[in-house]
């Protein structure tokens, strides 16, 4: 990627994630998804045209903005490409609007497990139904790709 596009997604990225991501960039396409590799590292990822840390990114980053705490009991669901449900959520970032990147952590350690869309706002990830969309996540077919080319260890 050129300097220029990689200083704007690095100030997307700082904006949406409240973190700071330099270095040289290029990008693997997985269909709907672009995962941006920075120093050779899959830190970021792009899905209809906006910019958001990757799975990989949340963990090695930790993003100060957008968690959603879900509980262990929704480990292998959402691990297995499920949307998160709000019954559960345990917290949620009160910044978040819908339609935001989020990261998803699980409890109690809070470590992150995939990345989505708020399908509502924060304070509506409470009840009934879908909280967000699942958009990459561990044991994905993503993920096991950046493993098979050792980019994740």
């Amino acid at each position: 990627m050129r300097k220029k596009e990689s200083r704007e997604i690095s100030r997307i990225v700082q904006e949406n994630a409240g973190v700071l991501v330099e270095g040289e960039m290029e990008a693997l396409d997985f269909g709907d998804l672009r995962i941006i590799l920075v120093n050779r590292e899959p830190l970021l990822m792009e899905y209809g045209g906006k910019y958001y840390v990757s799975v990989y990114g949340a963990i090695k980053l930790k993003p100060e903005k957008f968690k959603v705490v879900v509980d262990s009991g929704a480990t292998d669901f959402i691990m297995n490409g499920a949307d998160v449900m709000k019954p559960g959520i345990v917290s949620a970032d009160p910044r978040i609007k819908e339609k935001d990147f989020v990261y998803i952590a699980v409890e109690p350690k809070e470590v992150p497990i995939a990345v989505g869309i708020a399908l509502c706002n924060a304070e509506d990830m409470k009840g009934k139904g879908k909280a967000v969309k699942n958009l990459h996540h561990v044991r994905d077919k993503v993920w096991r790709d950046l493993v098979e080319r050792k980019l994740i260890l």
